[in-house]
């Protein structure tokens, strides 16, 4: 019979009771007790059947036993006994604390669900929760037990746990909450919801917090709200991370936030930087997370979190964009998205290149995550970085550039996007980085990085040739000129590099059968040509030696097929390929052979890239009316004006072209045909009947490519082609229709068969001259006038009358150039003078006007072949009496005057009187000026003024003579020569000698002796700063003027004791800072004593009168008797070889006076007319008025410093001393140690430029740079003891580190009048203003130039002791 479990359960009570039981006896006691306990329902009428057990239990030796068992099973019985007898069990607040301790420390063992007490403990769990025991330890005090209990539950909380025993956990935790929450309690839940594992104690967390919600919203609230405004809350660890806390709070409680978040602005507009830093963290985590709703509930904050990305600090601006990018991605719609693109395109003119730099990246990756729906135009911002001031900031942001571009070019091979300008507008912008002067990757001159972007970065590896092309027509339809410079540039580097590798190639075969000392010179000389394409040249020519050792002949197989320009694409990468596997990673030339043979395959353009063109082409497919043809024709003249070959199997396309009706195609049809006809195979018997239709009834463009396709297929100029077409056109000129297109067809052909246009000379000039240029009017029905043109009808015939005569002189070959020009250059001259019957027939002004104009440009244009045979002296007169009078006007600077001494030995006798009485009166005014204003001059820094004394053009005259290629050769002692070559100088030396020597006043004249000795003995001490291998030519002449210097002024009384300090311009000179190599370069002049230079004066005087002779003149009686200067250009070696062979002396001198006239075309008619004299390039026109307003201040010496076609750019003092001696007083006026002397307000100006170079500066502004930063250069002869005395510091306000040497082209107007002159002077001087013409130099082909390369900044000063 069983026994009830009441019963079972007084026996244990009184079991137990006994005292020593064993471990065993205890666990078979509980465990029975466990079973009756079980059975037994909920009745509080058990308490006195309970009784026993209850007290029994209630021992300290049972509750605090030290076997885990027996602690589980008291734990089990008090539990059931709590069921049975709740709600109020019979124990007190001691005994339950006992109870709810072992209940708890069984829980610890909850994570281990391995265990075979594991269903007990869970069991006591759920029992625990839904008895709600933890009421009980509220209410009795028990907080730390419940604070352990948490930790407990948040320990040993498992993944695999049952969803049962989770929840009883939880819901134990969640009574607690809502009974009572206090911050440990809080910090413990805060604490495992921060766990970074986010395993079952974080999840646990997160559900605690979403049941309890409304209980944690205030206490969270003040312990956020603590941290936010407590500066001293971050002493807490955990306080800490107060920002992790709310960002996973706002992650799975949003709502608990409400009140806190709009405290975050605090934060924002703190001014502790960390603090900001850590607040837009937080913000843009939370609007990322939130996907921008964020910013709807709290737009404040966002607002404010926007305007953190113009935050001073340059870290919170970096942070702010890489989480308003964050944002983009996780919404890319809405006008909260479109606020963060405005914002971040405003960073991309951040003043700091790190900001800039970020805010390209966040731009680019936005726009890769969403192509179809970012706004383009940002993109345009973006690629304007690639003018960035900083090089860094250039080379990431093309780097991330190409990244984008090759996804959008991988989106629109997949037919999701379709062509867009704006993504097209990358590849425009990185190919003006070849004109990028400031990183050394990208210059002008190095095109070869951008080489290798085109071909192997700008498209994905993948993206198909037909691919390529299309956007190659895309990004090409946006080129503009200086593209297509660039591109030509690019692709000529890489022409030549194949060129010259097939040279090598050749060489390499013959030296296997002639391994000759010469051969390998040749093949040296090879690879230094071929190292020209590689950034680093010497290493270039290193690598290419190990590549010549190599022996295998695959190798060089496989480079020879990939400069095939029949290979296809596809072809040649296998082939690249496979030559770098055969070659292998480990060898030393790996890297070099694998750019040199992506550089010399056509890897950018090739035979297919062409014909797709053509094909589109035909096609007719504008895609839209987007990219016109006309483009796409273009694209093609560029690739075949390098690679004319690659239209080889093209010839039936080209074909096609001609036959479509655009007239604007069949320009740039015969163009392709004119450039590739010697190329391809057609027979000009298929096209001719088109051709010459175009040469008789076409444009005049078609013409003129008409005529040269004509030329490039028959390849031979005496072809009876030409005589039966030009026969035609003469023919047709009698009929009066299409009057230009004949006129320019008859010009062409000359150019191309001059023996063909002499048969129909007579005829052809007839017409031009009788029937158009002596012409009143001509028939109206010849042609019709355009509305609204400038000139009339008649005008313009005249202008193609004389553009094709003036072709009829410009022969493609030299060798058959005629020489009846000097009747066209009267014609020429009458119409510049506006004389003669041509211009007594034009009756409207405009007309005259344009003729005028016309006649200068042929004129411009016959100068690049004829300056030697021009026997007109009207334009050199014209110019030297512009130069002479922007001189008097002070409006360009005095170093020009050399042109005076440049053409004093003309063989024009008025140019010879012209030079000399201009010189004289620039000598004379500049000395006067000079003198008058000695006492103002003399508070400036004493080398300072001394360079603005008239005297001061001879050290230009020396640097010019110096680099002139005629320059007397090492071992010439042959006095007529050097008396020929230093004219010049003598010149000069003279008239400066004469301007003072013959004045009253004595110590004028003792100073400009000293004052040229001091400059001779200066340029002595000093190097070339533009090519040290001229030095010696410098101190050669600077030699010779001191020893004319000595025998000129030996009958006049004179003090040499005057010293002066002598600046000379650093971008010419330097100083020479090895004492060792003072004197050393003038072995070469030991002959040079003091009578060979007085055989070179007598020499020169006597060459003087041959000229005069020769030209029957006398017009050198005015300054001294020996002013002259012969430069013979083209003969120069010649005639001293035949000087040497022919002893009389009168010969020589008779083939001297007989080169004169070789010389006295001293003005080349360039096209450029770059007026390059003395200093690079120069403007002649006047300059602005505020620089005549400053002129007094800044000397012809000062503007040695600045650029010379901006003449009012900053100018630089920055100097060191140089001079033959040092004045006591500059002692006085220096500081010791270095210290920098004070500078006078009159070498200050700071002038406006409006030519000066635009740069993006950091903010994003527009930075004018100065073109050049130019500092003198000074040698010092004084003692070592003074040279912390002579430091000339740069002007205030000016950096020359920052400046950068930017090329400008100069532009010139003209401002003369231009009402008709009267006299024979006056219409000199209207000439001289109308034509713009600039003096370039002695004569065609012997430009005496003073280089324009940047300065070379020089502060250190350099002493030289006599």
């Amino acid at each position: 019979m069983a026994v009830p479990p009441e019963r079972v359960v007084q026996e244990v009570g009184k079991s137990l009771g006994r005292p020593r039981l064993s471990k065993d006896a205890l666990v078979k006691l509980l465990k029975e007790a466990e079973d009756a306990l079980s059975k037994l329902n909920q009745s509080s009428t058990l308490q006195i059947a309970l009784g026993s057990l209850n007290r029994s239990l209630s021992q300290i030796n049972l509750l605090q036993h030290k076997d885990k068992e027996v602690r589980l099973l008291v734990a089990v019985c008090f539990s059931e006994i709590i069921r049975i007898l709740a709600p109020e069990p019979p124990f007190s607040d001691e005994i339950f604390m006992h109870i709810f301790r072992l209940i708890i420390g069984t829980f610890i063992d909850l994570a281990d669900t391995a265990s075979p007490y594991f269903t007990r403990r869970t069991k006591i769990l759920e029992s625990f929760a839904a008895l709600r025991c933890c009421v009980i330890m509220l209410d009795i005090g028990c907080e730390d037990l419940v604070l352990e209990m948490f930790k407990v539950f948040f320990s040993v909380v498992r993944q695999s746990h049952q969803r049962s025993l989770i929840q009883a956990m939880l819901s134990i935790m969640t009574l607690v909450i809502e009974e009572k929450v206090t911050q440990p309690l809080l910090d413990i839940v805060l604490q495992n919801l921060m766990k970074a594992d986010k395993g079952a104690a974080s999840k646990l967390a997160v559900s605690l917090i979403q049941n309890c919600v409304g209980k944690l919203e205030s206490p969270i609230h003040g312990f956020l709200t603590s941290c936010i405004f407590d500066n001293d809350a971050s002493a807490n660890e955990f306080k800490k991370l107060y920002h992790e806390i709310i960002l996973k709070l706002y992650q799975y409680a949003p709502q608990i936030l409400v009140a806190v978040i709009p405290n975050l602005t605090h934060e924002l507009l703190i001014d502790q930087v960390d603090i900001r830093l850590r607040a837009v963290h937080l913000v843009g985590k939370l609007l990322a997370q939130s996907e921008l709703n964020f910013s709807q509930k709290f737009h404040t904050v966002f607002v404010e979190f926007l305007k953190r990305l113009s935050d001073k600090s340059v870290e919170v601006r970096i942070a702010a964009i890489e989480h308003a990018r964050e944002c983009y991605f996780a919404h890319p719609f809405g006008s909260e998205a479109r606020d963060i693109l405005a914002a971040l395109e405003g960073r991309l003119l951040d003043f700091d290149d790190k900001v800039r730099t970020e805010a390209v990246f966040a731009v680019c990756d936005l726009a890769k995550s969403s192509l179809t729906c970012f706004p383009s135009e940002i993109i345009l911002q973006a690629v304007e970085r690639l003018r960035d001031k900083k090089v860094s900031v250039r080379k990431k942001v093309m780097e991330k550039l190409l990244e984008l571009y090759r996804v959008y070019c991988s989106r629109c091979s997949e037919g999701v996007l379709t062509l867009n300008d704006h993504y097209e507008q990358i590849p425009c912008k990185m190919l003006l980085l070849c004109f990028d002067k400031e990183c050394k990757e990208f210059r002008c001159h190095r095109p070869q990085n951008i080489e290798l972007v085109f071909a192997e970065d700008l498209f994905p590896a993948s993206l198909s040739i037909k691919e390529r092309t299309k956007h190659w027509i895309a990004f090409f339809s946006l080129f503009k000129l200086p593209h297509i410079r660039a591109l030509k540039s690019v692709l000529y580097q890489k022409w030549r590099l194949q060129m010259e590798l097939k040279v090598y190639f050749a060489l390499r075969d013959e030296e296997k059968e002639n391994a000759s000392e010469e051969m390998h010179m040749r093949i040296l000389a090879s690879f230094m040509k071929m190292s020209t394409a590689f950034l680093d040249s010497s290493k270039a020519v290193e690598c290419f030696q190990k590549l010549h050792q190599i022996t295998d002949s695959n190798i060089f197989k496989s480079l020879l097929e990939l400069v095939d320009e029949d290979m296809s694409s596809s072809a040649a990468y296998s082939t690249r390929v496979s030559l770098l596997k055969q070659l292998g990673d480990k060898h030393p030339t790996y890297d070099f052979l694998s750019t040199l043979s992506t550089r010399c395959s056509y890897s950018i353009f090739s035979a297919e890239h062409v014909r797709y063109i053509m094909e589109d082409v035909i096609s007719g497919n504008d895609d839209g009316t987007k990219y016109a043809q006309v483009s796409k024709v273009d694209l093609l003249i560029v690739i075949l004006s390098i690679y004319p070959t690659l239209l080889r199997g093209g010839e039936d396309c080209l074909l096609k072209l001609f036959s479509m009706n655009a007239t604007l195609l069949n320009e740039k049809s015969l163009q392709i045909l004119a450039i590739a006809g010697r190329h391809v195979s057609i027979a000009l018997s298929n096209i001719y009947p088109f051709l010459e239709r175009k040469c008789i009834e076409g444009t005049r463009t078609e013409s003129k490519y008409a005529v040269s396709a004509i030329s490039s297929l028959i390849h031979a100029p005496d072809d009876p082609i030409f005589s039966n077409l030009c026969k035609k056109v003469v023919n047709s000129l009698h009929h009066g229709r299409h009057i230009p297109t004949l006129l320019q067809s008859l010009g062409c052909i000359s150019q191309y068969s001059p023996s063909t246009y002499e048969l129909y000379k007579k005829q052809i000039m007839h017409f031009i001259i009788q029937k158009l240029l002596c012409s009143k009017v001509v028939d109206s029905d010849q042609a019709s006038s355009s509305d609204g043109a400038l000139c009339s009808l008649s005008c313009k015939l005249k202008m193609f009358g004389l553009k094709s005569v003036a072709k009829s002189f410009l022969p493609h070959e030299v060798s058959q150039l005629r020489h009846e020009i000097k009747e066209f250059f009267n014609i020429l001259a009458d119409m510049i003078l506006g004389i003669g019957t041509i211009n007594e027939n034009i009756l409207c002004q405009s007309d005259k006007v344009h003729l005028r104009l016309a006649a200068v440009k042929c004129i411009l244009r016959l100068a690049t072949r004829w300056d030697l045979h021009d026997p007109s002296s009207t334009v050199r007169k014209s110019l030297l009496c512009k130069v002479h009078k922007l001189l008097m006007e002070q409006a360009i600077p005095d170093r020009y005057a050399c042109a005076f001494a440049f053409t004093s030995v003309d063989c024009i006798g008025d140019i010879r009187n012209d030079s000399v009485k201009f010189f004289t009166a620039f000598l004379t005014a500049r000395n006067k000026k000079f003198l008058v204003n000695k006492n103002a001059l003399a508070q400036e820094t004493d080398g300072v003024a001394n360079t603005k004394h008239p005297g001061y053009i001879v050290v230009f005259v020396i640097h010019v003579l110096a680099h002139d290629k005629n320059f007397p050769s090492d071992n010439c002692q042959d006095q007529d020569v050097y008396a020929e070559f230093c004219s010049p100088l003598i010149f000069i030396i003279r008239a400066l000698l004469n301007v003072n020597c013959g004045r009253s006043n004595q110590n004028d004249a003792s100073y400009m002796q000293s004052y040229l000795l001091g400059i001779f003995l200066a340029i002595q001490k000093a190097d070339d700063a533009v090519d040290a291998k001229f030095t010696p030519k410098l101190h050669i002449l600077s030699k010779i003027c001191l020893l004319a210097l000595k025998v000129l002024t030996q009958h006049c009384k004179s003090s040499l004791d005057a010293s002066h300090l002598v600046l000379l311009p650093s971008s010419y000179f330097k100083a020479c800072h090895d004492a060792r190599k003072k004197g050393a370069s003038l072995h070469v002049a030991n002959f040079m004593d003091e009578s060979f230079v007085r055989r070179i004066l007598c020499a020169f005087d006597s060459y003087i009168n041959q000229v005069q002779d020769v030209g029957n003149l006398d017009v050198m009686k005015n300054i001294s008797n020996a002013l002259t200067m012969d430069r013979q250009i083209d003969q120069s070696l010649g005639k001293m070889k035949k000087e040497k062979d022919n002893p009389h002396p009168n010969a020589k001198r008779s083939q001297k006076v007989c080169s004169v006239r070789s010389h006295m075309n001293s003005v080349s008619y360039s096209s450029s007319m770059s007026a390059e004299l003395v200093h690079g390039i120069i403007n002649l026109e006047p300059v602005n008025a505020e620089y005549e307003e400053r002129k007094e201040q800044v000397s012809s010496s000062d503007s040695v410093s600045i650029c010379p076609v901006i003449p009012t750019l900053q100018v630089s003092t920055k100097a060191v001393a140089l001079k033959g001696f040092m004045p006591s007083t500059m002692n006085e006026r220096c500081v010791t140690n270095g210290s920098s002397t004070s500078q006078p307000e009159t070498s200050k100006a700071d002038i406006e430029c409006p030519l000066d170079s635009q740069v993006a500066s950091d903010n994003g502004d527009v930075e004018l740079l100065d073109s050049e930063d130019k500092t003198w250069e000074a040698i010092n002869e004084m003692p070592l003891l003074d040279k912390g005395r002579c430091n000339v510091q740069p002007e205030e306000g000016l950096d020359s580190s920052s400046c950068s040497p930017v090329e400008v082209i100069p532009t010139t107007r003209d401002d003369s009048d231009k009402t008709n002159p009267a006299t024979s002077d006056e219409r000199t001087e209207n000439l001289c203003a109308s034509t713009n013409l600039s003096f370039v130099g002695a004569g065609k082909g012997n430009k005496r130039l003073l280089p324009t390369n940047a300065s070379k900044n020089s502060s250190n000063v350099s002493y030289y002791t006599p």
